[in-house]
């Protein structure tokens, strides 16, 4: 199961660094307290469900994609990242990657 949701983590990762091209600054974006609290719901999640993530470099690397987001993208991923903060560990990795795919496409 580990495996699992680190392999989910991974993907989330990869999804938020493949939007980077796509994704820009906007002043009407979320919050850099908004963002620091909704990586660190969603990195404490993440730790909680893979013993192998660390906190500290989950937030680091949540707030610097989140941060490079389109400012319109970024509160609905924030909105994401928190939904997936309160899934049960097994929904975890599916709820991520959508939270990757709001800020990279939109969706």
């Amino acid at each position: 199961m580990s495996n699992v949701l680190h392999r989910s983590f991974l993907a989330f990762a990869f999804l938020f660094g493949a939007g980077l091209a796509a994704c820009g600054d906007d002043s009407s974006g979320a919050t850099n307290l908004e963002i620091s609290a909704s990586c660190k719901s969603y990195c404490d999640k993440a730790r909680e469900c893979d013993e192998d993530v660390s906190v500290d470099e989950c937030v680091n690397d949540c707030k610097d994609k989140i941060g490079n987001c389109m400012a319109d993208e970024q509160r609905e991923t924030l909105d994401d990242l928190d939904s997936c903060a309160s899934d049960a560990c097994g929904e975890f990795g599916a709820c991520t990657v959508g939270a990757g795919l709001q800020c990279t496409f939109g969706l």
